[in-house]
């Protein structure tokens, strides 16, 4: 059960970019990013497509920030990690990305694996932070 509206609630002007039984993503109009709340396990073609997707409404609609709620993720590979740091970072830097916020659970897999590839990605040209709760990770990517 989310732990706060902000999770999985959407205001009538956001838009729904993603809702499957492991991952809900949606755009905030009045904020301009994108808010994930990854619900179970993803495949890895399903977690890269989902943030394929983040970097094109990046692009498009010219998001800054995106807020990232991993506390559910159960975990991502190796792999996926290393896509993360050596394409996806990049490719979303290039497309406008300014900040991201990512929101870990307390313990496990996906917690250390965020965690190792936040110091790898220390050389990125964006801010990053993660967060043990959601209402503190929306509030440091809506600050001027």
């Amino acid at each position: 059960m989310p732990s706060s509206a902000l999770t999985v609630s959407a205001s009538p002007t956001d838009d729904v970019l993603v809702d499957e039984s492991w991952l809900f993503m949606r755009w905030d109009h009045e904020q301009g990013g994108i808010f994930a709340e990854w619900k179970a396990f993803a495949t890895s073609e399903e977690f890269r497509g989902a943030l394929t997707k983040a970097i094109e409404v990046i692009r498009d609609r010219r998001a800054t920030w995106f807020v990232n709620d991993t506390r559910k993720l159960e975990l991502i590979t190796d792999e996926d990690q290393r896509w993360i740091l050596q394409t996806w970072t990049p490719q979303a830097v290039a497309a406008g990305l300014k900040r991201i916020a990512i929101v870990i659970a307390h313990t496990g897999l996906s917690k250390m694996a965020v965690e190792t590839m936040f110091k790898e990605q220390a050389s990125a040209r964006v801010e990053s932070r993660t967060f043990d709760s959601l209402p503190d990770a929306m509030q440091w990517v809506a600050r001027p």
